[in-house]
């Protein structure tokens, strides 16, 4: 879309938080064997895939529901426990799709500023008895500034809100986390807590559209009543399958992204920027104005490398990009430096 919009051809697009390392070899060859059975219907219990999500988190297969990646189940969720008469609260930087749905279902929407650039989970807290909201959003780690409150906080603001509502935790970076400061199954299903995954991110299948829910089954229950039959395919659950046993990939995308958040702060920061603290694919980073966060991202978009310029409150002089493999970072960072170095002949002359 963005292709289009500017009529630009991306070379390097490091806009949308796409894993840049790939799918592992493994879910290659099972999107391949899967292929053939294409014109099958999936198992719309999917079964098998919350069987072996279970396993690994450690809860029951009714604990879990597959949908069509974080955005198809925020959009369930929406439908199920939002309405006109209902209130929702979030904050007004955050991943917007929620607040879309919100909006979408009449809901009345309530947005809490962040607080030191990061989700201020007491405002959202007092939003909630103020409103009596029915859902809360979080996104934790956050996008797009990438921050983490981990999970005590989260747990903490989740025994804070009002009893009939719904805390909705979107964990679409839950595997870049350290697992010490990672929710779990356990402490998800023993409060009104909506958990969603996703295989978007570290496990790179963005473009099949898969993720799932963790939460209470009463709750799941309720949920699933909002939620579509067959919105998940044979191949991109085949493709699921393959990547949670894919675990060596797993752990070198995430050594990968950690030398690449490092290499891209130190980079960025000898260039005059502040990269925000993140556990995330992304590296969000403050310029001294937005003006010129705007000139460089149009700047490098006329040489094909897409990164997302911020529009949020407050955020408008930050910069949103990818984390890639070495030989891209090295070219985004030439190209940066090019761009800037232009800008401060220009504006001198």
């Amino acid at each position: 879309m963005t292709e289009r919009a500017l009529g630009l051809r991306a070379r390097e697009r490091l806009s949308t938080n796409e894993n840049e390392f790939g799918p592992a070899p493994e879910v290659l060859r099972a999107v391949s064997d899967a292929a053939g059975e294409a014109h099958r219907y999936p198992d719309c219990d999917h079964r098998v895939l919350r069987e072996e999500l279970a396993s690994r988190l450690r809860t029951e297969p009714d604990s879990i529901l597959v949908g069509s990646g974080v955005d198809g189940l925020l959009g369930a969720t929406a439908r199920t426990f939002l309405g006109p008469d209902r209130a929702a609260v979030t904050s007004e930087a955050t991943y917007p799709t929620f607040g879309y749905f919100a909006r979408a279902q009449g809901a009345d929407l309530r947005l809490v500023p962040y607080r030191s650039g990061r989700v201020d989970l007491g405002a959202l807290a007092r939003a909630a008895h103020e409103t009596r909201a029915a859902v809360v959003y979080l996104a934790d780690p956050d996008n797009p500034t990438g921050s983490s409150h981990g999970a005590a906080a989260v747990l903490d603001l989740a025994d804070a809100l009002p009893a009939h509502t719904v805390l909705v935790v979107d964990g679409a970076y839950a595997e870049y986390q350290n697992a010490s400061c990672r929710l779990t199954a356990g402490q998800v299903t023993a409060r009104r807590i909506l958990w969603l995954r996703t295989f978007s991110k570290a496990y790179a299948l963005a473009g099949l559209r898969i993720g799932y829910a963790v939460g209470a089954p009463e709750l799941l229950g309720t949920l699933a009543r909002g939620a579509e039959h067959y919105v998940v395919g044979r191949v991109s659950e085949a493709a699921a399958l393959a990547a949670l046993d894919a675990a060596a990939h797993l752990s070198h995308v995430i050594e990968e992204t950690t030398v690449g958040r490092a290499h891209y702060t130190a980079a960025l920061s000898r260039l005059g920027m502040t990269v925000l603290p993140g556990t995330t694919n992304f590296v969000t980073a403050r310029l001294p104005e937005a003006a010129t966060a705007r000139h460089l991202t149009d700047a490098l978009a006329r040489h094909g490398i897409f990164v997302r310029s911020l529009t949020a409150p407050g955020m408008t002089d930050c910069l949103r990009i990818s984390i890639g493999p070495a030989t891209q970072r090295a070219v985004v960072l030439a190209a940066i430096e090019r761009a800037l170095d232009h800008r401060t002949a220009v504006t001198t002359s």
